[in-house]
């Protein structure tokens, strides 16, 4: 009886580990695809008129405007304004953030308000070392879990348009399921660090 339970359940592990083969060469395929079109992208871009336009501004700026830390006058002054709003647009997205109680397994359509949230949390970062000539060690903690968050969501996404390929075989349709609902729960899981490691709670837990 029990070589009997057992069967099932081995040929079960045979077939995911068949079908995880197969999906990891699918993505194989479609990364190494997607980056041959974004390292093309990146050098159309790099040879564009709007390219050269933004690197002379940014040599202007790094030649022209005091970044060292500590500086005093109307330079430093400057910086402050939009430093000070690059935080209030942080605080707001985050405070903006879905509650723990409306969050569901697979909820894809609240990624893109955790993903603002990163990248304004990148630029508060940014303007704090300009200013004061070093990250904000505080937010260090959630910074990385959005991070997480991103790589996680991106990761499920791959997977689930890689299940929508044509004449997919079941056994890596299961696979790339498998891959899809683990990815969700480690999207989850770095929300959770993040509402843990912010360090301003009362924003977090605002719904």
């Amino acid at each position: 009886a029990a070589r009997t339970a057992g069967a099932p359940e081995a040929q079960g592990r045979a077939v995911l580990g068949v079908g995880a083969a197969r999906a990891g060469a699918l993505l194989e395929r479609q990364l190494t695809l997607a980056r041959t079109r974004a390292h093309s992208a990146a050098l159309q871009a790099l040879g564009s008129s709007r390219f050269h336009a933004v690197a002379d501004a940014v040599a202007l700026l790094a030649s022209d405007v005091p970044l060292a830390p500590g500086t005093t006058g109307r330079g430093a002054e400057a910086l402050l304004e939009p430093a000070e709003r690059a935080e209030q647009r942080l605080l707001a997205a985050v405070v903006a953030l879905p509650a723990d109680e409306s969050a569901e397994p697979y909820n894809e359509a609240q990624d893109a308000a955790w993903h603002q949230a990163r990248l304004l949390l990148r630029l508060h970062r940014y303007a704090h070392e300009v200013v004061l000539g070093a990250a904000d060690p505080v937010l260090t903690g959630a910074g990385h879990a959005l991070d997480l968050h991103r790589d996680a969501a991106e990761a499920a996404a791959a997977a689930a348009a890689a299940a929508r390929t044509p004449r997919i075989a079941p056994a890596t349709a299961y696979a790339l399921g498998v891959l899809h609902a683990d990815q969700r729960h480690e999207v989850e899981a770095a929300r959770a660090v993040f509402r843990e490691t912010w360090p301003y709670a009362t924003a977090v837990t605002t719904s």
